[in-house]
């Protein structure tokens, strides 16, 4: 152990991504929409992910059309907040491509167990 401190939320924080996805699994499945637990998880990461997807493509059009603010600084922090969040944007896209894949045999039932 390194010696890392991993804050714990309080009661009244919001509840864990664990927690949020494995909500949203019970309700697929459920809901029949989703065969198995393990597919339905996915499917929740798949809807989290794609719901972040959109925030950030909307973030980084927006940043795309400001305006030259005439601050040197402000002007290369946007272009470099841009460049930055194309770059998460290509992590989240990677992320959705396993969660696909691993989606895909969940449903077919060749995910291991």
């Amino acid at each position: 152990m390194t010696g890392m401190v991993v804050p714990l939320q309080s009661r009244s924080e919001q509840t864990s991504a664990l927690t949020r996805i494995d909500v949203a699994a019970i309700e697929r499945l459920a809901e029949g929409r989703a065969a198995t637990l393990s597919a339905a998880r996915l499917d929740a990461i798949l809807a989290h992910l794609n719901g972040h997807r959109a925030d950030l493509v909307a973030v980084i059009a927006e940043l795309r059309t400001r305006p030259s603010s005439g601050d040197a600084r402000i002007d290369a922090f946007n272009a470099d907040l841009s460049v930055e969040a194309s770059k998460g944007l290509a992590q989240i896209d990677l992320f959705i491509g396993q969660a696909e894949i691993c989606a895909g045999a969940a449903r077919s039932g060749d995910l291991p167990t």
